[in-house]
């Protein structure tokens, strides 16, 4: 009798070996392991069937918010749609490997359906606001340069944060003018950038940037080492605060980003939107931008 908890073992085998990210395969461990405590027991696998994944789903909805966090008080909100779609997905998805892997005979859960996440209108930044964001950074300063620079490069490029902090000398090619970035999934792809935001990049490169102390990142901090993720969202909300906008973060710019591409007259066709509806006039965006491919904004000041 294979068990759920000897399933979750060979998933992540298989995971580790197929090259998913550490984040997807913790994703998956965790879903699927809230998904046995729903159930009370460790079953064998074979007797696990679509009603249990709709059981769980139910009780899902009448869940409070971080009842399963390890150091947090739970909450006594519900837990947001999106969150129950994840979970869902999760163990969907765990499902759909036993059976390509044939560990299982037929995937139990092919026929449960998504719960449905309400459309949510996320606003973004009008060009006037990225202007003023862009006009805080002192560029007098080697810091104050090298943030006028990181934030010229998220509102150019809509890269996703994790792809920015992660990016090397050699990820970037001012003289082609595109960078190399890990996205979702390992998976590399090539973004364009616009001159301003090349010429930006090499006045970074040859006048502000820190000599690096063991990495080869290419944003770093005033000692050499990488900035993290963190510290990049700090100091974009700490520019937002400046310039007087709200909720300012990296995944806003990459929405701000796209409508101003798409108002520019840019090719919707580049943006994989399923589902979503941009209004370039309000400068808002409904539901979320999954993949870009790449494509040039420029809507800074001149230097």
């Amino acid at each position: 009798m294979a068990t759920l908890s000897d399933a979750l073992i060979a998933y992540r085998i298989s995971a580790r070996a197929e090259g998913k990210s550490p984040q997807t395969i913790r994703w998956i461990q965790f879903s699927v392991t809230y998904f046995r405590e729903f159930l009370g027991e460790d079953p064998d696998i074979r007797a696990i069937t679509g009603e249990d994944l709709k059981r769980f789903i139910i009780a899902l909805q009448d869940s409070c918010r971080l009842r399963k966090h390890p150091y947090a008080r739970p909450q006594p909100q519900k837990l947001t749609p999106d969150t129950i779609q994840t979970y869902t997905r999760g163990v969907r998805t765990f499902f759909s490997s036993l059976h390509r892997e044939g560990l299982i005979d037929a995937n139990p859960m092919e026929k449960v359906k998504l719960p449905k996440i309400p459309k949510k209108v996320v606003p973004t930044f009008s060009e006037k606001e990225l202007e003023r964001l862009l006009a805080q950074p002192d560029r007098g300063t080697n810091a104050g340069y090298r943030d006028y620079a990181l934030l010229l490069t998220f509102i150019d490029t809509a890269a996703r944060l994790n792809e920015i902090a992660g990016l090397t000398e050699n990820d970037i090619d001012l003289e082609q003018g595109y960078l190399k970035v890990m996205g979702k999934g390992s998976r590399e792809r090539y973004i364009p950038i616009g001159r301003k935001v090349a010429k930006a990049l090499l006045k970074y490169k040859l006048r502000h940037r820190a000599e690096p102390v063991g990495t080869n990142r290419f944003f770093l901090n005033r000692d050499g080492g990488p900035l993290s993720d963190k510290r990049i969202e700090k100091i974009v909300a700490g520019y937002g605060r400046q310039a007087g906008l709200k909720r300012c973060h990296p995944h806003k710019l990459r929405h701000s980003s796209s409508v101003m591409y798409l108002k520019n007259g840019g090719d919707r066709q580049l943006i994989e939107i399923p589902n979503t509806n941009v209004d370039v006039e309000t400068h808002s965006i409904t539901m979320s931008i999954t993949h870009i491919t790449g494509f040039y904004i420029v809507v800074a000041p001149s230097t």
